[in-house]
């Protein structure tokens, strides 16, 4: 018979303030919200072992992927090889150092972070001498930077960066090209095997208990905010309205994101504005024999399509120009509802929701694909790379819209969704 692993009171849904009163869990045990269907939490068998074992692995594969050459092309007699590493370099020295510390942060920076936390944050468990307060920024570190994960975004930009200087030169994929792919494998495996409330629980315990039947209505979907309770986005703890920071995590809580709608209008209003010259300038600078031909990003979509690489540019075209469209288009519109909602079903504005935060990120694509051909391709007249103005200006926009959705509160939706149903019960009466 499976043994209970996690012990829990009552904890809000991030999504609509339900509050709920979560049974104990066994191993492979889900917990969904009833009125929104967000899984609220996850227990995986044999989880602290399973992770351990993932985060060892992740960093071994780490290691080789920086050691050994990842890519390596001939054209015409010239041969060139380069790491991972040497392509962040090439990046930096060619003056494009934001660009190379986008890479960099995306790729090595926050992945060791999170991995590395994992690790000292499981050995704390085994030593509860270490201070709590050490224990909780480890926690919030896991929790703060794992949106920001783009290993496995990277990897696609990568198989689409081959595609493309097939036309040009001869490819090898090297050792470390594999070792990164069993790198990203290990990495997105990790992260859906930590869930933050079993690792909140895990470190400090269950949160405080909180009764929240209602004698009244005892069948009627109670939110936190009516029970004059907040539930912290960091932990799942729930905490009395009158406090500002999270009992258990310490981390400030509010029964509402402070002006969510205000911060996420205006990240999408700068994103609408760097879309226009991400699109018109050009994203890269190929030379080939002496002669040098901008791409914009419906241009390298036209030419992946004029040489048969139909899959690729339908990517590219998806994630480039699909996506962030649609990303600020749903966006808009939810922000909209928050403040004239209409009649569509509260459950697919939040289905759109949660798509929306999603894709997002899977628009750097193109931003991985500039910058691993601008590190790899550089041979001189015969053959080079370079990023154009547009790459930074497109790495904005999908930074802008994936913190725009950050800052989005959907909870705010189904304030809406009870206000008209209060004011349809008013009018029946």
């Amino acid at each position: 018979m499976s043994k209970t692993r996690f012990y829990e009171t009552v904890t809000a849904c991030d999504e609509c303030d339900h509050l709920h009163v979560i049974p104990p869990l066994k191993s492979g045990e889900r917990f969904k919200c009833g009125r929104c269907q967000h899984v609220v939490l996850s227990v995986h068998e044999h989880v602290e072992g399973r992770i351990l074992g993932t985060v060892f692995s992740a960093l071994l594969m780490l290691s080789l992927a920086l050691v050994f050459p990842f890519l390596g092309f001939s054209s015409r007699g010239v041969e060139r090889s380069s790491t991972l590493l040497g392509s962040v370099d090439v990046l930096i020295g060619q003056d494009y150092l934001i660009l190379g510390s986008i890479v960099c942060l995306a790729l090595f920076i926050f992945p060791a972070i999170y991995l590395f936390s994992l690790l000292v944050l499981f050995w704390s468990f085994k030593h509860p001498d270490i201070s709590l307060n050490a224990r909780r920024h480890l926690t919030r570190w896991v929790v703060a930077i794992q949106p920001w994960l783009m290993v496995d975004v990277f990897l696609v930009g990568a198989l689409v960066a081959l595609v493309k200087m097939r036309s040009l030169a001869d490819i090898e994929l090297g050792l470390s090209f594999w070792a990164f792919c069993g790198y990203v494998v290990l990495l997105i495996r990790t992260v859906t095997l930590v869930d933050r409330r079993w690792l909140w629980n895990k470190m400090s315990g269950a949160a405080p208990n909180h009764v929240i039947e209602d004698k009244q209505h005892p069948d009627e979907l109670k939110t936190a905010k009516l029970h004059s309770l907040i539930g912290c986005h960091f932990c799942g703890a729930v905490s009395p309205n009158s406090h500002s920071h999270c009992s258990r995590c310490g981390h400030s809580i509010h029964s509402r994101r402070p002006h969510s709608l205000t911060a996420s209008i205006a990240f999408l209003i700068a994103a609408v504005i760097m879309f226009v010259p991400a699109n018109v300038f050009p994203i890269m600078q190929t030379t080939f024999l002496g002669g040098s031909e901008p791409s914009t990003i419906m241009g390298g979509v036209f030419l992946l399509w004029s040489l048969g690489s139909y899959p690729v540019a339908l990517v590219i075209f998806l994630a480039s120009v699909v996506i962030p469209l649609t990303k600020i288009l749903s966006l808009s519109w939810l922000c909209w509802q928050c403040y004239y909602p209409t009649e569509h079903d509260i459950l697919k504005k939040v289905w759109l929701y949660r798509v929306t935060e999603v894709i997002g990120r899977w628009s750097m694509i193109d931003v991985f694909v500039v910058a691993l051909l601008a590190g790899v391709v550089q041979m001189g007249n015969l053959i080079s790379i370079l990023p154009g103005q547009a790459v930074l200006s497109f790495a904005a926009v999908v930074i802008l819209t994936m913190l725009s959705a950050v800052m989005f509160d959907p909870r705010l939706l189904w304030d809406k969704e009870d206000e008209i149903m209060q004011a349809s019960k008013g009018d029946d009466k």
